[in-house]
């Protein structure tokens, strides 16, 4: 068990101790081979960085800031930080200079480690402050303890361990400060819940500036001593699934989209009596699991699947996806039904949960044992009042109540200690000792946790109807056709859906083709929903992307960003859909910017 009065680096001397000749990382070297680095190795690298750190005059207390993609490097930079009382400031490889030399002069770390890559990019923001490229240190797989290494330092639990930056919808990001202990009993809720073991293997592709990563893979997995595989981008994330053999997938929902479609393209490949066969153990499926954990469908068809559809079909699918995969656990946006459903059919269930960095991050989940697919899941054991949590929801008329359908209020042992710097930022997340998460939701009778969307995302149509744009939105990304999408109609008769199209899907069209396209795929996709719910319309637009800002780092799209850049477009285009907009766009900007800076 964790012992939460000390902090992580106390603890991982036990960890580490424990997990000793077993795989903590599995990756692949230059020659594409699989490299797998044990527990002893990563200690030995761990110490060896400590003493380097703390060789550069880096004390307790100080920040070590890192630029790199993922890579096997980042748990010997964690654990290195945390051995000698250090502030660790993981920053995203991709951003623009300006927003990266932003986060660098805003925590003022003693030492900037880079990846060689990104050298000129990193020297170029960090100004003063030095620069250490990381293939000067000594790797996991082949470090040398010194002789002498810095002794674990015991401070409080409470210190901060590392800062995560937000995103940045508007602005510029703030460093949300995450304690030892939020992340440690972040971290063991989830090792409970899902029953991790020594044996399981965790792959992901999501980076560790990602709150949901840093607890999942560098905390939990090391916590009991299980594998943790680390692909160095998305061709080896693909390539290589089946080598790396992952127990558990934690992931977006883009990823996890992203494999649904090549099951997809796989399964249209086939002749005609196979693709039958598919179709029908689908059917199968279908009849027998419910959203819940239980059966349903008859004795019969439960024997069918497990006899003959399962290990003629679907298992298949598996052994795609590496032949041991348990689960995936799938958090960071909502995920249509659609997919959690598939995948449960074919064995391997999508679980989704909930949560935010300011909650280190986790707080609800589906669970193998107890899962509802429309749901968030329950909430995770540190929101319990017997453990020192607590959760509400505050309605529109500020009324707080656990029973109400409003924005979700949380307290408790995992909540962040506020923004770095940032002491007005940090008051007005905060509301009588309540984290306001900004999201509007409820509970409902069975005890499942449903997110609507963002408060300051809801639209309001010139009738007085509201609706969450989320919703909509995720119905629509189901099409292969749609990349990306937004959906606008403040103050508008109607709503309408501005969309990026899948070039492969889209080869060989023309512009009016692929505009009479998107419009067809937008009606079918919402067909099911309620009126108020479907797009009049739609416009195609340019890709949104990081670079041009209408993208985050974390691949989210920033609303107000896209209003700004296609203004005169989408002015055009409600216009064309006899829309008055007179000052409404402004407004919509306006809107925009203030409820994402909140």
């Amino acid at each position: 068990m964790v012992n939460f009065e000390q902090n992580i680096a106390l603890n991982a001397e036990r960890w580490f101790a424990d997990g000793k000749d077993n795989t903590l990382l599995r990756s692949t070297n230059k020659e594409n081979q699989l490299l797998d680095i044990s527990y002893a190795q990563v200690r030995k690298a761990v110490l060896a960085w400590a003493d380097y750190l703390h060789s550069q005059g880096v004390q307790e207390g100080d920040r070590v800031a890192m630029i790199s993609p993922k890579c096997r490097y980042h748990h010997v930079f964690f654990y290195a930080c945390w051995h000698l009382g250090v502030i660790a400031v993981p920053i995203c490889e991709s951003l623009g200079e300006a927003e990266m030399g932003f986060i660098i002069q805003d925590a003022e770390p003693k030492l900037v480690l880079a990846d060689g890559a990104f050298e000129k990019k990193a020297t170029a923001c960090a100004g003063d402050i030095p620069v250490v490229l990381l293939d000067t240190l000594p790797a996991p797989e082949d470090a040398t303890a010194p002789d002498n290494p810095p002794k674990a330092t015991a401070f409080s639990s409470d210190a901060i361990a590392v800062l995560i930056y937000t995103s940045g919808s508007t602005g510029m990001p703030k460093g949300v400060m995450l304690s030892h202990k939020a992340l440690m009993v972040n971290a063991q809720g989830a090792l409970d819940l899902f029953s991790v073991s020594q044996k399981d293997c965790l792959i992901s592709l999501l980076p560790y500036w990602h709150a949901y990563a840093l607890t999942c893979e560098v905390l939990c997995i090391v916590m009991v001593g299980a594998t943790c595989a680390v692909p160095k981008d998305i061709r080896d994330f693909r390539k290589n699934l089946v080598n790396y053999q992952p127990t558990i997938m934690i992931a977006v929902p883009r990823i996890v989209e992203m494999l649904k479609l090549a099951i997809d393209k796989q399964i249209a490949s086939l002749p005609p009596k196979r693709k039958a066969l598919v179709e029908r153990a689908i059917y199968n499926a279908s009849r027998i699991f419910t959203a819940s954990a239980r059966f349903n469908g008859g004795l019969l068809r439960i024997l069918m699947h497990h006899i003959f559809y399962n290990p003629l079909v679907f298992k298949k699918f598996r052994a795609a996806l590496g032949n041991k995969l348990r689960f995936i656990v799938c958090g960071g946006a909502p995920m249509d039904l659609e997919l959690q459903v598939f995948f449960k059919f074919i064995g391997i269930p999508c679980l989704v949960g909930y949560g935010l960095t300011e909650t280190s991050p986790i707080v609800s989940a589906n669970t193998m044992q107890v899962h509802k697919l429309d749901s968030c899941g329950q909430l995770f054991p540190w929101l319990k009042p017997e453990n020192g949590g607590d959760f509400t929801f505050k309605d529109e008329e500020g009324n707080l109540g656990k029973d109400l359908h409003g924005q979700l209020l949380v307290k408790g042992d995992c909540v962040m200690k506020g923004y770095w710097r940032h002491t007005d930022a940090s008051a007005k997340t905060f509301e009588n000792g309540w984290l306001d998460t900004g999201d509007m939701g409820y509970f409902d009778k069975d005890g499942f946790l449903h997110i609507a969307g963002r408060k300051g995302n809801m639209i309001v149509t010139i009738g007085g109807e509201k609706l969450h744009p989320e919703f909509v939105e995720d119905a629509i990304r189901l099409s292969p056709f749609i990349s990306e999408v937004m959906v606008i109609g403040e103050k508008c008769k109607n709503i309408y859906a501005l969309v990026n199209i899948n070039k492969e899907e889209a080869e060989g069209m023309t512009p009016e083709q692929i505009q009479e396209k998107a419009h067809q795929v937008v009606l079918d996709c919402t067909k099911g929903l309620a009126a108020l719910q479907k797009p009049k319309a739609c416009l195609v637009l340019p890709d949104f992307t990081q670079e041009d800002g209408t993208l985050t780092a974390t691949l989210k799209i920033r609303r107000f960003k896209i209003r700004e850049k296609y203004k005169e477009q989408i002015e055009q285009f409600l216009v064309a859909n006899g829309e008055e907009i007179a000052t409404r766009h402004e407004v919509g900007i306006a809107h925009s910017r203030i409820q994402e800076s909140l």
